[in-house]
């Protein structure tokens, strides 16, 4: 059961996403809240694995509630602008709703979070580094792949843009499958969508990592782990 929260200023926002979350099979409302404040004080009473977050509220908007946590849970924004999008990217949101929200569109949002869920299960199993090279199936081919070839991944939706030294490959697969397939000694997942080899790491500024030339975020949540795994805390 996914227990989720609602957080708008709205009254009828509150109405429809609390009506959806009952709608939903294995979803759990444990709380509406009308402000930021209502719901830090919920984040702390109770276990939250998603909240649905209303961007501009008065006080404190979404987005600097979102960026105080410290230990969010899964967040899917919900507003009537569309010009938050990179913030709510660079968040490491898991999707960005656009009001009147549908009930299909809901759903999707949904969706995007429990596979996160399952790629985080498939994740743990422990990978075989018999082999230094993966297959990856780009259009109707299977594509020989070695691993010190691949330089970053980038995740879009249910495809993945694996960039290698010579080319970018797309293919049809989730983060936990690749995770499963290529060693976690060579690679970093850095970010929600974003997974690179530390062989090419050239520097870390910030909250961003120099890959071969290429500037790639590091998300909030994954940065103590990226900075532990190169050393440097």
């Amino acid at each position: 059961m996914t227990n989720c929260i609602v957080v708008d200023d709205e009254p009828l926002a509150r109405q429809l996403l609390e009506g959806y979350i009952n709608q939903t099979p294995g979803l759990n409302c444990i709380a509406v809240c009308q402000s930021a404040v209502e719901a830090f004080a919920v984040l702390h009473q109770q276990k939250v694995d998603l909240m649905f977050l209303d961007i501009q509220m008065p006080g404190i908007t979404g987005v600097s509630f979102l960026r105080s946590l410290k230990n969010a849970p899964r967040v899917i924004f919900t507003t009537a602008y569309t010009v938050y999008a990179v913030e709510a990217f660079e968040l490491e949101a898991t999707d960005y709703l656009q009001k009147p929200i549908t009930f299909e569109r809901f759903m999707k949002a949904v969706q995007k979070v429990w596979a996160i869920k399952d790629d985080s299960s498939a994740s743990s199993v422990t990978v075989s580094e018999e082999n230094p090279f993966i297959f990856l199936k780009v259009d109707r081919r299977l594509v020989k792949v070695d691993h010190a070839d691949i330089v970053y991944v980038e995740g879009y939706g249910d495809y993945l843009k694996v960039h290698t030294k010579s080319q970018t490959h797309i293919t049809y697969m989730t983060f936990g499958k690749l995770e499963q397939l290529l060693p976690g000694t060579k690679f970093i997942r850095i970010h929600r969508s974003v997974m690179v080899n530390a062989a090419y790491i050239e520097f870390a500024e910030g909250n961003y990592l120099r890959v071969n030339g290429h500037d790639l975020p590091i998300g909030s949540s994954y940065r103590d782990k990226v900075f532990q795994k190169l050393n440097l805390e």
